[in-house]
């Protein structure tokens, strides 16, 4: 709508957005009702555009009296054809607001998960950790021994040792 020209976009029969990219042109996802949803799954509302949605003036004839008579009844169909769009609309926000809900709750389910797991990961390599040093220190220990022996070996000549087991006998 040009600004200032005096006409809306509804009255002009133009698009009501003018321009604006409507959010069911959605290119990116595959289907073109602007879901989340796949292709092939239909939500609680979609929208219909066929001729029982746009409001016809009642064709008044007659005495004024009997205007006055068809433009209530034509104000009471038009009632209760907002109410029932407005309950499907309600029932649709309804189911998607559950949606929604159930979207949140399993976030924040897994982040819960992901922070246990993060956890359980940290204490399982702490524990790594800790078997590693203390194979480190019994390595070191038995190397320890073996020199000990050795250099003991060693110095008195290597026969001693021998001569104590034939001792022992």
């Amino acid at each position: 709508m040009a600004y200032g020209s005096g006409k809306p976009a509804w009255g002009r029969g133009g698009d009501v957005e003018d321009g604006v990219p409507n959010r069911r042109n959605n290119a990116n996802s595959g289907n073109s009702n602007g879901s989340y949803q796949r292709a092939g799954e239909s939500g609680a509302y979609q929208y219909q555009s066929n001729a029982n949605n746009n409001y016809q003036p009642p064709q008044l004839t007659g005495a004024f009296a009997e205007q006055q008579t068809q433009v209530v009844e034509d104000t009471m169909r038009t009632q209760i054809q907002a109410e029932t769009t407005a309950g499907g609309v309600l029932a649709a926000m309804v189911g998607q607001k559950q949606q929604l809900q159930n979207a949140n709750d399993d976030t924040w389910a897994m982040r819960t998960n992901v922070a246990n797991a993060q956890r359980e990961l940290k204490e399982l390599q702490m524990k790594a950790w800790k078997k590693k040093q203390r194979l480190y220190g019994i390595i070191g220990l038995l190397s320890t021994v073996d020199l000990v022996l050795f250099f003991g070996l060693y110095s008195v000549g290597g026969a001693s040792f021998v001569d104590d087991i034939e001792m022992c006998k």
